[in-house]
């Protein structure tokens, strides 16, 4: 049903997570040359959609995160635990045990462990420029994903499969309000948007953020348990210098 709000409602929530995906898609069949201004609009332009949004008052359940912020440091503590935590099996899995799981294929899901050609390589646009691309990835991977992802899946997915197959508007349904349906539909949206190698420590965490979504009942708290994972994969993977490229 349209509402006069701002039509049917899905545009806020759907263009900011669209445009990433087509920016990472065109990215691949640009030159070379262009991998860092890519990188950059990969952060600027679904942040700068997200901030018109917001200033036009589409998003209303990022108000009134005042009355929650005693919580944020379980937020920020528990999400850089849950970044670590998908990290450990690709840590702790002996070298052998790896290279043959690399090697490995599963029907439909396809290789059980990432391939090395597909890590970010910081110094891609030359040795000159890892520190600026590695802050334009910083803060697209651990700022402006978290915000969109969010907003997309477990803002508009999670109430959307509550009134999908009727004529009520998914913006009337409370933010965080639990059901088997919706549950599922962002557990299983959530992995699909994994390469099939993460899909084991995807669900994981999914389904643990999902229930402190539940627990704290703001959208804030969940976007900042996310962008602390991404932070703590993408520090630990600087630090490592190496084997957790691939992650971000």
């Amino acid at each position: 049903m349209k509402d006069d709000r701002f039509g049917y409602g899905f545009w806020p929530y759907l263009t900011p997570y669209v445009l990433f995906l087509f920016l990472s898609e065109l990215s691949a069949r640009l030159p070379e040359s262009s991998w860092l201004a890519v990188l950059a609009l990969k952060a600027a332009l679904p942040a700068a959609l997200i901030a018109f949004f917001f200033w036009h008052g589409m998003y209303p359940e990022l108000r009134g995160f005042g009355a929650y912020w005693r919580g944020v440091p379980a937020d920020l503590a528990l999400g850089a635990a849950s970044g670590l935590a998908w990290m450990v099996p690709y840590l702790v899995a002996p070298a052998g045990v790896a290279n043959s799981l690399g090697g490995m294929e599963l029907p439909v899901l396809g290789p059980v462990w990432p391939d090395p050609s597909d890590a970010f390589d910081p110094a891609r646009a030359g040795a000159q420029w890892v520190g600026v691309a590695l802050s334009l990835r910083f803060v697209g991977y651990a700022c402006v994903t978290p915000v969109f992802e969010e907003l997309f899946i477990r803002s508009f997915v999670m109430r959307f499969a509550e009134v999908f197959n009727t004529r009520r508007d998914f913006r009337d349904i409370p933010i965080a309000q639990y059901s088997v349906r919706s549950f599922w539909a962002v557990t299983v949206f959530f992995t699909l948007g994994h390469v099939t190698w993460e899909w084991w420590v995807a669900i994981p965490w999914v389904v643990a953020s999902s229930l402190w979504f539940y627990y704290r009942g703001h959208l804030g708290a969940v976007i900042l348990f996310h962008a602390a994972a991404n932070a703590a994969i993408l520090v630990a993977a600087v630090w490592m210098d190496g084997p957790l490229w691939f992650f971000v």
